[in-house]
């Protein structure tokens, strides 16, 4: 597992209704999109890719303008000029 893929699940919690959802008190991948944080899909193996290959879902974001990824705490990288 890489240390992006470990980051991105780091921020889940099994929820016995909805399986994985977001654990807000946990650092992980996010984006954030108009000011707004927007949530992960965690849904591993619904979108098909290589062996190698982890996809990140994020929806739904309803204004691209200042997007940004926040991989943990440190880590912002803007999306959008």
């Amino acid at each position: 597992m890489s240390k992006l893929e470990d980051k991105f699940l780091n921020a889940r919690k099994v929820d016995k209704e909805y399986g994985y959802i977001v654990d807000d008190k946990k650092s992980g991948v996010f984006l954030k999109s108009a000011g707004e944080k927007v949530d992960p899909v965690f849904s591993k193996c619904e979108v098909e890719g290589a062996e190698d290959e982890y996809i990140m879902i994020f929806a739904p974001v309803k204004d691209r303008q200042d997007s940004i990824l926040e991989v943990g705490d440190d880590i912002k990288i803007p999306l959008t000029k």
